[in-house]
């Protein structure tokens, strides 16, 4: 009898191990699909004299520079330049305009939904829905 469990046992671990490849096949092949574009967000841009700009974006961006790289290219005005330095890349011009610590104690601040970012814009990662800023700040 002992032997006759384990053989039911082993067989109904092998339909169990069937079963659960043939439902991720079916997820595969009907499951939901990126596609281009399936992340909403939007960059904003606020210069020294507190103007703002907008900048809504489709992106499959993984990371913040990629989406700036995307918005820079499709010809929406949005134009930016910077450096790489130890942490990542410093983000020195924003549509034209400078902002460089060593020389006028300003810097382009980074905010994620209104919250100070933690990270740098090469290792911001992107997600639908949020709003990333760049703010012209002076150095306190």
């Amino acid at each position: 009898m002992k032997k006759n469990n384990k053989k039911t046992l082993i067989i109904a671990a092998v339909v169990l191990v069937a079963l659960l490849a043939a439902f991720a096949c079916v997820y595969m092949v009907f499951g939901p699909k990126a596609h281009k574009g399936s992340k909403e967000i939007v960059i904003e841009v606020t210069g020294s004299n507190g103007e703002t700009t907008d900048y809504e974006l489709a992106t499959d961006a993984e990371y913040l520079i990629e989406a700036m790289d995307e918005l820079a290219a499709n010809g929406s005005g949005f134009t930016y330049s910077g450096s790489d330095g130890d942490y990542g890349m410093m983000i020195e011009i924003v549509n034209g305009e400078r902002a460089l610590y060593a020389e006028d104690n300003a810097y382009w601040a980074l905010y994620v939904n209104g919250e100070y970012g933690q990270y740098g814009a090469d290792s911001q990662p992107v997600a639908d829905g949020d709003t990333y800023s760049w703010t012209y700040e002076f150095a306190q």
